[in-house]
């Protein structure tokens, strides 16, 4: 099953057929094995992690082009700005050492099959890649910058396919800070002014009295690779959200709210401050 299948499948299921989402999901991702096949280096635990990142990044290229990942220099780019990550702790030490890594490799696979690469011309040099992103991930030394060993590797194949398109790792996705202008002779230098804090993101449910539980939307995909009920709050260690109280959060995550009377909705939402550094999102029991 291909990735916007699985993302079609995510938005089309609502509160009402949240209870066969997991069904869905769980066999959605299985269909990405062929693709990514087990490697005997991998860390034990990992290939779980490795697949419901293949399913998360389907999900995020199939959202609208303003909310994928920039990258300076388009597709030809390696290194992208705002790559998705993990959105706040997963609270399990393995995702939370080999997350970020797997979801850059599954982000490099999307990316590369878009520029025509061939999946028999990308895999060893992304391979390669991964592999040197889990020996830091686990302690060890890296031997050079990861993403310009795979630009070098990516344009050598292209020896032999010259029509596939160059490719380059260019890290500027952030200016440099504005270096402070000099004090005039004989002033006393003025302490730099604190940024100001964001309001965060005030989360409320309609009728009150909703408990919420949230967790981020690749740790629930982790989760279901691994869990009978990924929907038991204690199989996937769900947090549960204090209403009414700003709290600096964004991402993406599924929720799930019960009110006193036992209705429960379920789903996916995009969780962002506003322009103001402020947001409020509203989960209501019946109705969008």
């Amino acid at each position: 099953m291909g990735g916007r299948t699985l993302a079609a499948l995510l938005l089309l299921a609502g509160p009402a057929t949240a209870a066969a989402q997991e069904t869905d999901e769980a066999a959605a991702m299985r269909g990405f094995e062929a693709a990514v096949p087990r490697q005997d280096w991998y860390p034990e635990g990992y290939y779980d992690i490795r697949i419901a990142a293949e399913a998360e990044m389907a999900e995020v290229i199939a959202s609208p082009a303003a909310d994928r990942p920039e990258t300076p220099g388009g597709d030809h780019n390696l290194i992208a700005c705002d790559a998705r990550k993990l959105s706040s702790s997963a609270a399990d030490p393995l995702l939370e050492r080999y997350g970020d890594t797997a979801l850059e490799t599954a982000r490099l696979r999307a990316q590369l099959g878009r520029l025509g690469y061939p999946a028999g011309v990308a895999a060893s040099p992304l391979l390669a890649f991964e592999r040197a992103r889990i020996a830091v991930d686990g302690g060890g030394k890296g031997s050079g910058d990861p993403y310009e060993v795979l630009a070098e590797a990516l344009n050598a194949a292209r020896a032999s396919t010259p029509a596939l398109p160059e490719v380059f790792a260019f890290d500027e996705c952030r200016p440099p800070p504005a270096a402070a202008p000099s004090p005039a002779p004989g002033r006393p230098a003025v302490a730099a002014v604190r940024p100001r804090r964001t309001a965060g993101v005030t989360f409320v449910t309609q009728p009150s009295a909703g408990e919420l539980l949230m967790i981020d939307a690749f740790a629930f995909k982790v989760c279901t690779r691994k869990q009978s009920d990924p929907w038991d709050r204690f199989q996937c260690r769900w947090n549960e959200i204090e209403t009414g109280v700003a709290k600096p959060m964004s991402g993406r995550f599924v929720y799930q709210v019960k009110w006193p009377d036992g209705t429960i909705r379920k789903g996916t939402r995009e969780v962002a401050p506003g322009p103001g550094g402020a947001a409020t999102v509203t989960f209501r029991k019946t109705g969008s």
